[in-house]
């Protein structure tokens, strides 16, 4: 495909493995060629970049991994080429580095975290996102970052992203917190998740289903949740006749099979090909963007949140009452909700409709702030 439009780095991507952050590097892309931008002239900084091997230009950034190994010191070195390259152009010596040092404009990928509340954090955004942040807010180019999730910024890392993010020329954050977080610091615009807005602009003339159907469940490992697991057994026992659903697959560790093998229940499939059969009465989705799919295809969902973005998107949807905490969920409240949706799920879609033009405005206004950073380019 022939570029068109100016020359685009895509920063702060993670990797296909996990099919969110897949959704969401896609949808990013989706922006930017509404605003002209072809995917041929966009090149996409990722952290498995290898997992993005259907796209015309990847570069690799960072690490997936978070163990303090080899693939962490190859990382750092990385870091330094970028943020080398960002302060000079002739000091730009690796892919990444001349990748950013080239780009005529910089939009980050929706769905990021940037954040330093605890060491694993701090390291983890100072390896692979600090030095794309740093190579953005030096080049002096036109910059925006899509709807995020920002803080806690705490030590001196989280001093510098702070003081950084000031010089992005637009920064979209998805929740509330976020925005409490940059008060008094940062200008930003609160924005629904991409997804969110992807699923307002789709809903439309969809047929919408639920109602006696099984339940299909989406689980994933939960680290430092105590009787997660028996909690979600607990549920499923109320449920009845449910199947459990793969999301992401990635390494051993992260993949939700290892998860639902330790629980000792069977795999029914990937998440998006059981959809497609359109039989579930609910959808019970830990993972946030499992939930959204399920509501593209038609099916209420429920979503057991883990992440401030849960909240924000299920509050941006008209469906607060719909999102539990999954460290602390009531297995007999959540099943209780299931029924009345496999009994009647019309309240559930009507209050999702209500919220729907509200969504497909700030939608309209994102694609107007993306289309304005653009003309700056060049």
């Amino acid at each position: 495909m022939s570029p068109v439009g100016p020359t685009v780095a895509v920063v702060h991507a993670y990797s296909r493995v996990n099919r969110g952050d897949g959704l969401l590097v896609d949808l990013t892309l989706e922006r930017l060629a509404r605003a002209g931008v072809g995917v041929g002239s966009c090149v996409v900084c990722a952290l498995d970049p290898a997992s993005f091997a259907d796209l015309p230009r990847t570069v690799g950034v960072g690490t997936a991994g978070r163990a303090a190994d080899r693939d962490a010191v190859a990382a750092a070195g990385r870091g330094v080429a970028v943020a080398a390259g960002a302060v000079h152009p002739a000091l730009a010596r690796t892919a990444a580095a001349r990748a950013l040092a080239d780009a005529e404009a910089f939009v980050a990928v929706g769905g990021g975290y940037l954040r330093t509340g605890s060491r694993v954090n701090a390291v983890g955004t100072a390896l692979n996102h600090l030095p794309q942040l740093l190579a953005v807010t030096r080049s002096g180019r036109p910059s925006l970052y899509l709807p995020q999730s920002v803080g806690p910024l705490e030590g001196p890392v989280g001093r510098v992203v702070a003081r950084s993010l000031g010089r992005v020329g637009s920064l979209h954050v998805r929740d509330d917190r976020s925005v409490a977080t940059l008060d008094g610091m940062v200008a930003v615009t609160r924005t629904p998740d991409l997804a969110v807005l992807d699923l307002a602009e789709r809903l439309v003339d969809r047929a919408q289903d639920g109602g006696g159907g099984p339940t299909l469940l989406i689980g994933r490992a939960l680290p430092g949740a105590d009787r997660f697991g028996e909690r979600l057994l607990d549920l499923a026992g109320r449920l009845g006749d449910v199947s459990w659903a793969v999301q992401a697959e990635g390494s051993t560790a992260k993949s939700d099979r290892t998860f639902y093998a330790a629980l000792g229940v069977p795999v029914a499939g990937r998440t998006a090909d059981l959809l497609e059969r359109r039989e579930w009465g609910a959808v019970v989705s830990v993972r946030l963007h499992g939930a959204l799919e399920a509501l593209l295809a038609g099916v209420p969902a429920i979503h057991l949140g883990y992440e401030r973005k849960s909240w924000g998107a299920y509050e941006d949807l008209g469906l607060a009452g719909y999102v539990h905490p999954a460290r602390s969920f009531a297995p007999e409240a959540v099943a209780a909700q299931v029924a009345a949706l496999r009994a009647d799920p019309e309240p559930y879609w009507a209050a999702l409709a209500r919220r729907r033009p509200a969504l497909v405005e700030r939608s309209e206004a994102l694609d107007a702030d993306v289309a304005a950073t653009l003309a700056r380019a060049g």
